[in-house]
């Protein structure tokens, strides 16, 4: 514990510089080109051998061999930027107009690659080996699926996945953790409400999708209201409503877009179906057809309980029990370490961002959030030391 702590202070100010030169230089989902190159440049000096028989689109892995055979423990970064122009005013801020790292996935990369440093200067005391992967493409939900795609999980088998977030709810040098669902699924739908058209002066001799489609808003706010228990997570939401042409004319369609958030699996079936029959039945008690096409998106993120006990456990070793919270409700963002968690027992973790300034409140996604950089040595103190402790 007091090695990881050492090696952790000795190094951070080379993370923090190494956060700092990837906050300048942001780059979009599956672009994240030079933030590759830097990374694995990164990784070589640290004498971790770049996996070279898997091919990602962008993003990399490494393979960390420990002293002795045994277990494989995957720990996973996400380096991807946002489409938004920074306003942080930081002396460090994004060079490159539109892009920058405004949810801190330049923060998870700083703390995965200190944590590599770190265990690569304890290699011998690991009974296993770690799977670094630095992934592409979180903020479009296809990087995931990417690395899955390209076999790295069923070449390397790795028995426990682990990742983090930074979390501006949370204090800077604490950690947030929870067991059972942590981030929700995120699915979309669209709704084809067909009426048949006529003139505004004549609404009888119509049937009228605006006011079907207007009446269904409000009716599939019940599906969650009435048919989702009060102490499960859930959230429909309508974002986009197309309909006509011009003021005195009633249109033969209206179209209906939104998104749906739960962190269950069997409520995000219920959903499903619930917004289904109601989109179908309101539709027909109006006199109009209804068509929904329903699109899973991104799982559940599910922490196993007994790796959370691990964190736990690692956090409070390095961190102090003090700096352990755990989370009452679930983000109802969603994640793509999901998919992971689908084929491999892990958990995700917080990592706290907030300080004294009122930016490092704002929620992710603003431009003008600040991080803490303490939560670059607390993320990779954490997972340095349930690697060791794993992978005895």
């Amino acid at each position: 514990m007091q090695q990881i702590a050492s090696l952790i202070q000795q190094y951070t100010p080379d993370a923090v510089a190494l956060r700092r030169n990837l906050h300048r230089h942001p780059e979009l989902s599956m672009k994240e080109v030079n933030t590759t190159r830097l990374i694995q440049e990164t990784l070589q000096s640290y004498g971790i051998p770049l996996i070279q028989d898997v091919t990602l689109p962008s993003g990399t892995a490494a393979l960390l061999q420990g002293g002795q055979p045994g277990k494989t423990l995957m720990l996973r970064a996400d380096i991807d930027a946002l489409p938004v122009q920074e306003k942080s005013g930081l002396p460090f801020a994004s060079e490159c107009p539109g892009v920058c790292h405004s949810c801190g996935h330049d923060i998870h990369t700083s703390a995965l690659l200190l944590c590599a440093r770190v265990l690569s200067q304890m290699r011998e005391q690991l009974k296993g080996q770690v799977l670094f992967l630095f992934q592409p493409a979180e903020e479009t939900g296809s990087g995931a699926a990417a690395v899955l795609e390209s076999g790295l999980l069923e070449r390397y088998k790795p028995d426990l996945a682990i990742g983090a977030h930074c979390w501006p709810d949370l204090p800077g040098g604490t950690v947030g953790l929870r067991k059972g669902g942590f981030m929700a699924s995120s699915d979309t739908f669209l709704i084809r409400v067909t009426g048949r058209g006529g003139h505004g002066a004549h609404p009888h001799k119509s049937i009228d999708p605006i006011v079907t489609a207007c009446y269904l808003v409000g009716q599939l706010q019940s599906v969650v209201s009435r048919s989702v228990a009060p102490l499960d997570s859930a959230v429909v939401t309508i974002g986009k409503f197309t309909a006509g042409t011009a003021a005195n004319v009633i249109p033969d369609e209206a179209v209906l877009e939104g998104t749906v958030r739960t962190v269950d699996p069997a409520v995000q079936a219920l959903v499903e179906q619930r917004i289904r029959d109601v989109s179908t039945y309101c539709a027909a008690a109006m006199g109009a057809q209804c068509e929904v096409e329903y699109h899973r998106g991104m799982p559940p993120l599910v922490c196993d309980p007994q790796v959370v006990d691990l964190l736990d456990a690692a956090a409070s070793q390095q961190l102090g029990k003090e700096q352990v919270r755990y989370l009452e409700p679930p983000s109802m963002g969603s994640e793509d370490f999901a998919r992971y968690l689908q084929q491999i027992p892990g958990a995700m973790f917080r990592i706290g961002t907030a300080t004294d300034a009122p930016a490092s409140h704002l929620p992710l996604h603003n431009a003008g959030i600040l991080f803490d950089e303490q939560g670059i040595p607390t993320g990779a103190s954490v997972m340095c030391q349930l690697a060791v402790n794993y992978l005895r």
